[in-house]
Protein backbone atom coordinates (compact mmCIF):
# COMPACT_ATOMS: atom_id res chain seq x y z
CA UNK A 1 0.00 0.00 0.00
CA UNK A 2 0.83 3.26 -0.92
CA UNK A 3 0.85 5.41 2.69
CA UNK A 4 0.95 8.96 3.64
CA UNK A 5 1.75 9.44 7.38
CA UNK A 6 0.91 13.16 7.46
CA UNK A 7 3.02 14.77 10.31
CA UNK A 8 5.86 14.25 11.05
CA UNK A 9 5.97 14.27 15.60
CA UNK A 10 6.95 11.68 17.50
CA UNK A 11 4.53 8.97 16.61
CA UNK A 12 4.93 10.28 12.67
CA UNK A 13 8.34 9.66 12.76
CA UNK A 14 8.33 6.34 14.72
CA UNK A 15 5.24 4.64 12.03
CA UNK A 16 7.60 6.44 9.11
CA UNK A 17 10.85 4.62 9.95
CA UNK A 18 9.54 1.54 10.49
CA UNK A 19 7.63 1.03 7.24
CA UNK A 20 10.69 2.43 5.95
CA UNK A 21 13.17 -0.39 7.54
CA UNK A 22 10.44 -2.90 6.10
CA UNK A 23 10.73 -1.63 2.54
CA UNK A 24 7.20 -0.20 2.25
CA UNK A 25 6.23 2.31 -0.20
CA UNK A 26 5.83 5.05 2.61
CA UNK A 27 6.30 8.82 2.57
CA UNK A 28 6.34 11.62 5.74
CA UNK A 29 4.63 14.68 5.41
CA UNK A 30 6.53 17.89 7.28
CA UNK A 31 7.08 21.15 7.42
CA UNK A 32 9.30 24.17 8.59
CA UNK A 33 12.40 23.18 10.42
CA UNK A 34 11.28 19.46 10.80
CA UNK A 35 11.30 19.04 6.95
CA UNK A 36 14.87 20.50 6.94
CA UNK A 37 15.77 18.43 9.65
CA UNK A 38 15.02 15.18 8.21
CA UNK A 39 16.10 16.07 4.57
CA UNK A 40 19.48 16.48 6.06
CA UNK A 41 19.80 13.92 8.68
CA UNK A 42 16.77 11.35 8.11
CA UNK A 43 14.65 10.29 10.79
CA UNK A 44 17.21 9.50 13.92
CA UNK A 45 15.07 7.37 17.20
CA UNK A 46 16.71 6.32 19.68
CA UNK A 47 15.52 2.90 21.40
CA UNK A 48 14.93 4.28 24.87
CA UNK A 49 15.28 0.44 26.25
CA UNK A 50 18.19 -0.83 24.23
CA UNK A 51 19.85 2.62 23.81
CA UNK A 52 20.12 2.16 20.24
CA UNK A 53 19.59 5.22 17.75
CA UNK A 54 18.46 4.02 14.11
CA UNK A 55 18.65 6.03 11.27
CA UNK A 56 15.94 5.69 8.28
CA UNK A 57 15.38 7.86 5.41
CA UNK A 58 11.61 7.78 3.75
CA UNK A 59 10.06 10.04 0.90
CA UNK A 60 9.51 13.49 2.03
CA UNK A 61 6.73 16.26 1.25
CA UNK A 62 5.85 19.67 2.69
CA UNK A 63 2.28 19.28 1.39
CA UNK A 64 -0.90 17.35 0.22
CA UNK A 65 -2.17 18.27 -3.21
CA UNK A 66 -6.15 17.71 -3.84
CA UNK A 67 -4.53 15.13 -6.80
CA UNK A 68 -2.02 12.98 -4.99
CA UNK A 69 -2.78 9.48 -4.36
CA UNK A 70 -2.30 7.40 -1.89
CA UNK A 71 -3.79 4.11 -0.59
CA UNK A 72 -3.52 5.04 2.96
CA UNK A 73 -3.16 8.42 4.54
CA UNK A 74 -2.51 7.92 8.67
CA UNK A 75 -2.88 11.27 10.67
CA UNK A 76 -0.92 10.48 13.73
CA UNK A 77 -1.71 13.95 15.33
CA UNK A 78 -2.91 15.23 18.98
CA UNK A 79 -6.94 15.43 18.22
CA UNK A 80 -7.27 19.07 17.73
CA UNK A 81 -4.28 19.06 14.80
CA UNK A 82 -6.07 15.86 13.47
CA UNK A 83 -9.21 18.02 12.94
CA UNK A 84 -7.41 20.77 11.88
CA UNK A 85 -6.45 18.86 8.59
CA UNK A 86 -9.59 17.70 7.71
CA UNK A 87 -10.54 20.14 4.91
CA UNK A 88 -7.27 19.32 3.45
CA UNK A 89 -8.13 16.20 2.95
CA UNK A 90 -11.31 16.68 2.22
CA UNK A 91 -9.94 18.47 -0.93
CA UNK A 92 -8.37 15.39 -2.28
CA UNK A 93 -11.19 12.91 -3.77
CA UNK A 94 -8.87 9.84 -4.24
CA UNK A 95 -8.13 9.49 -0.12
CA UNK A 96 -10.50 6.82 0.64
CA UNK A 97 -8.92 5.28 3.84
CA UNK A 98 -7.55 7.47 6.20
CA UNK A 99 -6.55 6.14 9.56
CA UNK A 100 -6.75 8.76 12.67
CA UNK A 101 -4.35 7.73 15.17
CA UNK A 102 -4.25 9.09 18.68
CA UNK A 103 -6.20 10.01 21.72
CA UNK A 104 -10.14 10.66 21.47
CA UNK A 105 -12.96 10.86 23.66
CA UNK A 106 -15.76 12.67 21.69
CA UNK A 107 -15.41 10.11 18.47
CA UNK A 108 -15.16 10.36 15.24
CA UNK A 109 -18.44 13.18 14.54
CA UNK A 110 -15.84 15.70 14.58
CA UNK A 111 -14.16 13.97 11.49
CA UNK A 112 -17.27 13.25 9.91
CA UNK A 113 -18.38 16.75 9.19
CA UNK A 114 -15.91 17.19 6.74
CA UNK A 115 -15.16 13.56 5.89
CA UNK A 116 -17.19 10.45 4.13
CA UNK A 117 -17.59 8.20 7.06
CA UNK A 118 -17.01 5.52 4.85
CA UNK A 119 -13.18 7.29 4.07
CA UNK A 120 -12.42 7.27 8.28
CA UNK A 121 -10.93 4.54 10.45
CA UNK A 122 -9.64 5.56 14.20
CA UNK A 123 -6.59 4.14 15.77
CA UNK A 124 -3.85 4.54 18.74
CA UNK A 125 -0.04 3.87 18.39
CA UNK A 126 0.86 1.39 21.52
CA UNK A 127 4.23 3.34 21.54
CA UNK A 128 5.40 6.49 24.01
CA UNK A 129 7.81 8.81 23.98
CA UNK A 130 9.45 12.26 23.33
CA UNK A 131 12.00 14.69 22.65
CA UNK A 132 15.37 14.23 25.22
CA UNK A 133 18.30 16.34 25.29
CA UNK A 134 17.56 17.47 21.31
CA UNK A 135 16.45 13.53 20.04
CA UNK A 136 13.46 11.83 19.19
CA UNK A 137 13.60 8.50 22.41
CA UNK A 138 11.05 5.83 22.12
CA UNK A 139 9.59 2.90 23.81
CA UNK A 140 7.82 0.39 21.89
CA UNK A 141 6.80 -1.76 24.29
CA UNK A 142 7.28 -2.65 28.22
CA UNK A 143 10.90 -4.29 27.69
CA UNK A 144 13.26 -3.93 25.35
CA UNK A 145 12.61 -5.63 22.13
CA UNK A 146 9.43 -5.81 22.40
CA UNK A 147 6.97 -4.92 19.27
CA UNK A 148 5.28 -1.83 18.80
CA UNK A 149 1.25 -2.13 19.30
CA UNK A 150 -1.60 -0.55 16.94
CA UNK A 151 -4.77 -0.74 17.39
CA UNK A 152 -6.92 0.40 15.14
CA UNK A 153 -10.79 0.11 13.65
CA UNK A 154 -13.34 0.70 11.13
CA UNK A 155 -16.07 2.85 13.21
CA UNK A 156 -18.86 0.52 12.56
CA UNK A 157 -16.44 -2.49 13.88
CA UNK A 158 -16.56 -4.83 10.41
CA UNK A 159 -13.65 -6.69 9.23
CA UNK A 160 -13.49 -5.37 5.73
CA UNK A 161 -10.87 -6.42 2.89
CA UNK A 162 -8.73 -2.66 3.65
CA UNK A 163 -9.15 -3.51 7.09
CA UNK A 164 -7.36 -7.11 6.68
CA UNK A 165 -4.75 -5.26 4.06
CA UNK A 166 -3.78 -2.20 6.54
CA UNK A 167 -3.25 -4.95 8.98
CA UNK A 168 -1.03 -6.74 7.36
CA UNK A 169 1.00 -3.53 5.94
CA UNK A 170 1.60 -2.62 9.37
CA UNK A 171 1.68 -6.56 10.50
CA UNK A 172 4.49 -6.78 7.59
CA UNK A 173 6.74 -4.16 9.13
CA UNK A 174 7.02 -4.96 12.61
CA UNK A 175 3.94 -3.75 14.23
CA UNK A 176 1.50 -5.98 16.71
CA UNK A 177 -1.69 -4.48 14.75
CA UNK A 178 -4.92 -5.21 16.12
CA UNK A 179 -7.94 -4.27 14.27
CA UNK A 180 -10.36 -3.48 17.30
CA UNK A 181 -14.40 -4.20 16.80
CA UNK A 182 -15.01 -1.10 18.83
CA UNK A 183 -12.47 1.15 18.57
CA UNK A 184 -14.31 4.43 20.10
CA UNK A 185 -14.71 2.65 22.74
CA UNK A 186 -11.11 1.60 23.58
CA UNK A 187 -10.48 4.85 23.35
CA UNK A 188 -12.59 6.52 25.77
CA UNK A 189 -11.35 3.12 27.94
CA UNK A 190 -8.00 4.13 26.92
CA UNK A 191 -8.70 7.76 28.53
CA UNK A 192 -10.22 6.57 31.68
CA UNK A 193 -6.78 4.85 31.95
CA UNK A 194 -4.25 7.25 30.82
CA UNK A 195 -5.65 10.67 32.17
CA UNK A 196 -5.58 9.85 35.81
CA UNK A 197 -2.05 8.09 34.61
CA UNK A 198 -0.87 11.73 33.91
CA UNK A 199 -2.81 13.56 36.43
CA UNK A 200 -0.61 11.32 38.73
CA UNK A 201 2.73 12.06 36.85
CA UNK A 202 1.58 15.92 36.97
CA UNK A 203 0.90 15.29 40.86
CA UNK A 204 4.68 14.17 41.63
CA UNK A 205 5.83 16.89 39.01
CA UNK A 206 7.27 14.33 36.33
CA UNK A 207 9.23 11.94 39.12
CA UNK A 208 7.98 8.35 38.02
CA UNK A 209 9.97 6.85 40.40
CA UNK A 210 7.86 9.46 43.41
CA UNK A 211 4.57 8.47 42.17
CA UNK A 212 5.83 4.53 42.26
CA UNK A 213 6.98 4.83 46.15
CA UNK A 214 3.79 7.07 47.03
CA UNK A 215 0.77 4.91 48.43
CA UNK A 216 -2.00 7.32 48.48
CA UNK A 217 -1.47 8.24 45.11
CA UNK A 218 -1.33 4.71 43.77
CA UNK A 219 -4.65 4.10 45.71
CA UNK A 220 -6.22 7.49 44.04
CA UNK A 221 -4.95 6.52 40.92
CA UNK A 222 -6.71 3.18 40.81
CA UNK A 223 -9.83 4.81 42.27
CA UNK A 224 -9.97 7.27 39.33
CA UNK A 225 -9.62 4.50 36.65
CA UNK A 226 -12.55 2.68 38.38
CA UNK A 227 -14.53 5.75 38.40
CA UNK A 228 -13.68 6.57 34.80
CA UNK A 229 -14.73 2.99 34.01
CA UNK A 230 -17.79 3.39 35.68
CA UNK A 231 -19.12 6.65 33.94
CA UNK A 232 -18.51 4.88 30.81
CA UNK A 233 -20.60 1.95 31.47
CA UNK A 234 -23.79 4.63 32.39
CA UNK A 235 -23.20 5.89 28.96
CA UNK A 236 -23.52 2.20 27.27
CA UNK A 237 -19.94 0.93 26.70
CA UNK A 238 -20.36 -1.99 28.46
CA UNK A 239 -17.10 -3.66 27.28
CA UNK A 240 -13.92 -2.54 28.83
CA UNK A 241 -11.15 -2.60 26.64
CA UNK A 242 -8.34 -3.01 26.55
CA UNK A 243 -8.01 -6.10 28.90
CA UNK A 244 -5.84 -4.55 31.48
CA UNK A 245 -8.69 -2.11 32.29
CA UNK A 246 -10.71 -4.77 33.90
CA UNK A 247 -7.91 -5.41 37.04
CA UNK A 248 -9.31 -2.35 38.73
CA UNK A 249 -12.44 -4.33 39.22
CA UNK A 250 -10.94 -7.32 40.89
CA UNK A 251 -7.86 -6.34 42.49
CA UNK A 252 -8.08 -6.48 45.89
CA UNK A 253 -6.73 -2.86 47.29
CA UNK A 254 -4.09 -3.97 49.31
CA UNK A 255 -2.63 -5.44 46.06
CA UNK A 256 -3.02 -1.64 44.42
CA UNK A 257 0.52 -0.57 45.52
CA UNK A 258 2.45 -3.50 44.74
CA UNK A 259 0.83 -3.68 40.97
CA UNK A 260 1.16 -0.34 39.74
CA UNK A 261 4.47 0.49 41.70
CA UNK A 262 5.59 -1.76 38.90
CA UNK A 263 4.01 0.15 36.56
CA UNK A 264 5.18 3.40 37.31
CA UNK A 265 8.65 2.44 38.44
CA UNK A 266 9.57 0.43 35.07
CA UNK A 267 11.97 1.83 33.26
CA UNK A 268 9.66 2.04 29.93
CA UNK A 269 7.38 4.39 31.96
CA UNK A 270 9.83 7.15 32.17
CA UNK A 271 9.96 7.36 28.36
CA UNK A 272 6.49 6.49 27.55
CA UNK A 273 4.65 8.11 30.64
CA UNK A 274 7.33 10.59 32.00
CA UNK A 275 8.49 12.02 28.34
CA UNK A 276 5.42 12.14 26.90
CA UNK A 277 3.40 13.78 30.14
CA UNK A 278 5.48 16.57 29.96
CA UNK A 279 4.38 17.62 26.49
CA UNK A 280 0.92 16.95 26.56
CA UNK A 281 -1.33 19.37 28.97
CA UNK A 282 -3.46 21.30 26.58
CA UNK A 283 -4.05 17.78 24.84
CA UNK A 284 -5.51 16.04 27.87
CA UNK A 285 -6.89 19.37 28.81
CA UNK A 286 -9.18 19.22 25.79
CA UNK A 287 -9.39 15.61 26.36
CA UNK A 288 -10.87 15.91 29.81
CA UNK A 289 -13.52 18.45 28.60
CA UNK A 290 -14.58 16.13 26.08
CA UNK A 291 -14.70 13.46 28.96
CA UNK A 292 -16.60 16.03 31.19
CA UNK A 293 -19.88 15.86 28.68
CA UNK A 294 -19.78 11.98 29.66
CA UNK A 295 -19.55 12.30 33.32
CA UNK A 296 -22.73 14.91 33.62
CA UNK A 297 -24.56 12.39 31.30
CA UNK A 298 -23.56 9.24 33.65
CA UNK A 299 -24.12 11.52 37.21
CA UNK A 300 -21.95 9.58 39.10
CA UNK A 301 -19.76 10.91 41.72
CA UNK A 302 -15.76 10.81 40.45
CA UNK A 303 -13.76 12.64 43.52
CA UNK A 304 -10.66 11.06 42.68
CA UNK A 305 -10.59 10.89 38.57
CA UNK A 306 -11.35 14.95 39.16
CA UNK A 307 -8.77 15.41 41.60
CA UNK A 308 -5.97 13.90 39.45
CA UNK A 309 -6.89 15.56 36.17
CA UNK A 310 -6.90 19.00 38.40
CA UNK A 311 -3.47 18.53 38.39
CA UNK A 312 -3.72 19.12 34.65
CA UNK A 313 -5.08 22.23 35.39
CA UNK A 314 -2.14 24.02 37.05
CA UNK A 315 0.64 24.85 34.93
CA UNK A 316 4.30 23.90 36.06
CA UNK A 317 6.68 26.01 35.02
CA UNK A 318 9.90 23.93 35.47
CA UNK A 319 10.58 20.51 35.11
CA UNK A 320 12.85 17.93 35.98
CA UNK A 321 16.33 17.18 34.25
CA UNK A 322 15.88 15.26 31.54
CA UNK A 323 12.30 15.68 30.96
CA UNK A 324 11.08 15.84 27.03
CA UNK A 325 10.57 19.53 26.08
CA UNK A 326 8.71 20.46 23.00
CA UNK A 327 9.94 20.40 19.59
Amino acid sequence: MKTLIYGAGPIGQWMASKLGQAQQDVTLLARGSTLRYLQERGIRITDGLANITIQTRVSLVDELSPTDRYDLVVVPMTKARRLEVCPILARNPHLKNILFVGNDVAGPAGYLEQLPRENVLLGFPGAGGGWQDGGLVIAEGDRAGAPGRLYFGELDGVRRERTRRIQALFAASGFRASAERDIDGWLKYHFAFVGPMVGAVYKHRFDLAAVAEDQDTLHQFCAACREAGDVLRANGYRRRQPFVFNMFYWLPRWLEPKVFAKLFGAPAARIRFGLHAAVVRPEFLALADEFSVLQRQASLPTKAFDALLAYLRTPIETTKAGVARPS
